[in-house]
């Protein structure tokens, strides 16, 4: 594992023992993290290259070789451990995890706009707490998928 790797654990620990993360999510977190680093090193991938499809396919490698150590599949939900602690250092390292969406066409494109707008009306002005923010993204971004479907991006002008 190379310094900046090991620089880049370190400060995954620090983030999360001041978000105040129990020591022992910390410890799964950053452990996750680390062999997640091995696994890139092997690759030659670097982490600012890493994608939402290169996240599924080492936690498949992940649980295989969970198998391969204890003879047995982890339980149903035991991706969900591994999966935030590399989602925590992704966000650290990339400063935004997942990415951000790129719009595919004029109207995703506006879709986005409108939502990003939203987001921080909701969050700068009204003072929403995050969950009042998630439920009503989540409604705004399906109201704008229907809208524009139905009626195209001239509908929202």
């Amino acid at each position: 594992m190379s310094t900046t790797d090991l620089e880049l654990i370190a400060k995954l620990r620090d983030a999360l023992t001041s978000q105040k993360y129990s020591l022992v999510v910390i410890g799964n977190y950053c452990t996750y993290a680390r062999w997640f680093l091995e696994y890139l090193a092997r690759r030659k991938l670097p982490i600012a290259d890493v994608t939402e499809a290169e996240v599924e396919k080492y936690l498949r490698h992940a649980m295989a070789m969970f198998r391969k150590r204890h003879g047995r599949l982890p339980g149903a939900r035991w991706h969900a451990i591994p999966r935030s602690g590399i989602h925590a250092l992704l966000r650290l390292s990339q400063g935004q995890w997942p990415p951000a969406r790129k719009a595919t066409c004029a109207a995703e494109a506006m879709r986005f706009a409108i939502c990003d707008e939203y987001e921080t009306w909701l969050r700068e002005e009204r003072g929403l707490a995050e969950p009042s923010i998630y439920a009503l993204m989540w409604e705004g971004r399906n109201f704008l998928a229907w809208q524009l479907d139905r009626c195209g991006v001239d509908s929202l002008m």
